[in-house]
């Protein structure tokens, strides 16, 4: 195994030996101290949850969980010993974590960069067997030619984090069809992804589990999880879904993200993804928006839409909401329509809609 850090070239047997010299950077040294620790057997490990539905927190995995997930992974992607992969995501968390864990049970050779929004900006790179991608990551690799050459030449490329919008996904499908793409289901707490769903013209638009991975729903119906990577553990999840198989699922939503708006509960998501396409027919692509609920007198809370970074005018405003109103009931409509300048992410560039809202509320109310 090959492994090269910001440009640094390194190998496995060095690493497992400790023949290497920290560099005083946190991002390389990090890395090799994990590398290090794993090549010599180290059981368990500390990770960190992204926070983007609640506190981070700190939780332990074993090496087993980890091989279990890794080897799913490069099973399902048919990944073999000296093929190249590419980590463009923070190794502090699950998702880059698990590329470097990827190279090392598979004996692939992996390039790491520090998280940019252009991984593929960097000169020299090998055509790539697998990379592991942000949305934000493909939309502006795919916007510049010269990095949209090199995303093109990857065999497997999977995207996690946060949903993509409709926009995305029609140039993913129409600049990526020799590639396989697909969009991942996972957290930390399972260890990384546990299904992927295609991304492709034929796609059946469903989460399909990994091998070994047991799925069911709460009261709520949210998916619980049983597998390999989350140590035969159940998961329960608050993502609401809706199983068609016993190893393939919908997912319709965060149950967190759910608005009772005065005893009409409000699944958010499906009309954040209605808004997204009619904003791209208006000229607006890839816009971070998001429905949350604002208090509200009589009804307890209610519908509002916020988006990021641009402001509608009042006849943009009433085009979108004319379209709203013929595929939802008047209960599901957003009753405003919030710009704001930016809006609270995590570390991993998850929106924060708790945070994000409660400063729209502190602006607001000052």
């Amino acid at each position: 195994m090959h492994l090269n850090i910001a440009n640094q070239q390194f190998e496995s047997n060095e690493i497992k030996q400790g023949n290497f010299t920290l560099e005083g950077d946190d991002f390389i040294d990090n890395i090799l101290v994990f590398c290090f620790e794993w090549l010599n057997g180290k059981e368990e490990f500390t990770l960190q949850t992204s926070g983007s539905t609640g506190t981070p927190k700190s939780i332990t995995v074993t090496r087993n969980q980890m091989i279990s997930s890794a080897t799913a992974t490069t099973k399902i992607l048919n990944l073999r010993n000296g093929n190249n992969a590419l980590c463009c995501l923070n190794t502090d968390y699950i998702a880059g974590k698990m590329m470097i864990v990827r190279a090392l049970v598979a004996d692939l050779n992996l390039w790491i960069f520090a998280p940019s929004a252009h991984p593929f900006k960097h000169p020299f790179l090998p055509p790539f067997d697998f990379v592991a991608l942000a949305p934000l990551q493909v939309q502006c690799s795919l916007d510049v030619p010269e990095e949209m050459e090199q995303l093109q030449k990857v065999k497997n490329i999977i995207i996690g984090g946060a949903p993509i919008s409709s926009h995305l996904e029609n140039k993913i499908i129409e600049l990526l069809e020799s590639s396989k793409v697909y969009m991942t289901y996972g957290m930390t707490e399972s260890v990384s992804h546990i299904a992927l769903k295609s991304i492709s013209a034929e796609s059946d638009q469903l989460y399909h589990t990994l091998e070994g991975v047991s799925i069911g729903q709460d009261e709520r119906d949210c998916l619980h999880i049983i597998a390999p990577m989350t140590d035969y553990q159940r998961i329960q999840t608050n993502d609401v879904v809706k199983i068609v198989a016993r190893d393939t699922f919908e997912w319709l939503g965060r149950v967190d993200n759910i608005i009772n708006s005065g005893g009409v509960k409000i699944q958010v998501e499906k009309i954040e993804n209605c808004i997204s396409k009619i904003l791209e027919k208006m000229d607006y692509a890839a816009i971070n928006l998001f429905i949350g609920a604002l208090p509200h007198d009589s009804l307890g809370e209610e519908a509002n839409l916020f988006i990021e970074g641009i402001s509608l005018t009042e006849s943009e405003k009433k085009e979108l909401m004319d379209e709203l109103k013929e595929q939802f009931t008047k209960y599901e409509l957003p009753k405003n329509i919030h710009s704001m300048g930016e809006f609270i992410k995590t570390n991993t560039l998850k929106v924060k809609r708790k945070e994000t809202i409660q400063l729209f509320l502190e602006h607001h109310e000052g």
